[in-house]
């Protein structure tokens, strides 16, 4: 089994989510990436980021303790030398908000190793397990275990193509007795090379146990527009 992530993911994340951006190892040097991973890891989402811009994320979460709302911001700037662009993200507030370095001339999208961060953090908060466990799981879904439809969707009034990546990391874990609810967790990437930055929704859903019942739990952010930056 392939548990390391793509070069890119290397090559251009490295400073802000490292364990999700390990080099594979020697045995697993000859292993292709899966379709999950060249979309989220070896495509250039950053490609139409060439001139200062500012994407707008809007943030979701809701469960039986209420509903949250919040947002994240990604904005590239020219860098120390002048050439464009450096990436600076703001992600959620309080005490979820991440803070990781800023990175010069990425070419995957930040915003998703802010997301998986972000999902890490609150799942060993939420079970008391281990970090680097969840991170792996992660890795290895995508590696191996990942779904990926081709579907339309709707953005800034238009019909678009994209790629919907799903992955349930936990649902084999070998440790799941110790967090049988969060276990069940499902992530849902949803890529178009169409909308600026390449990524239009993250989420996270812990789904009911009954069918038909109302998820335990959602997470979700989602593009909601983008402007010139002009500072």
């Amino acid at each position: 089994m392939r548990a390391a992530l793509a070069p890119l993911a290397l090559a251009a994340l490295l400073a802000a989510a490292p364990a999700f951006a390990q080099a594979p190892a020697a045995s697993d040097a000859v292993a292709p990436p899966s379709k999950a991973e060249q979309l989220l890891f070896m495509t250039p989402q950053m490609a139409d980021m060439k001139t200062p811009r500012t994407l707008a994320y809007d943030y979701a979460s809701a469960s039986a303790a209420g509903t949250t709302s919040d947002h994240a911001r990604l904005a590239t700037q020219p860098a120390a030398d002048g050439h464009c662009c450096a990436a600076h993200v703001e992600f959620l507030s309080g005490a979820q908000a991440i803070s990781l370095p800023d990175l010069d001339d990425p070419q995957g999208n930040p915003i998703l190793m802010y997301f998986l961060e972000s999902e890490v953090r609150q799942l060993e908060r939420a079970t008391k397990g281990q970090s680097a466990h969840f991170r792996r799981r992660i890795r290895t879904a995508l590696a191996d275990d990942a779904k990926v439809t081709d579907t339309t969707l709707r953005w800034n009034g238009k019909d678009v193509p994209a790629h919907v990546i799903r992955i349930a990391p936990y649902v084999t874990d070998p440790y799941r007795k110790r967090f049988e609810t969060e276990a069940a967790t499902e992530y849902e990437f949803t890529l178009s090379d169409a909308v600026p930055g390449g990524v239009l929704r993250l989420a996270a859903t812990v789904p009911a146990a009954k069918a038909g019942d109302p998820p335990v739990s959602t997470r979700s952010l989602t593009l909601a527009g983008t402007q010139p930056n002009t500072k």
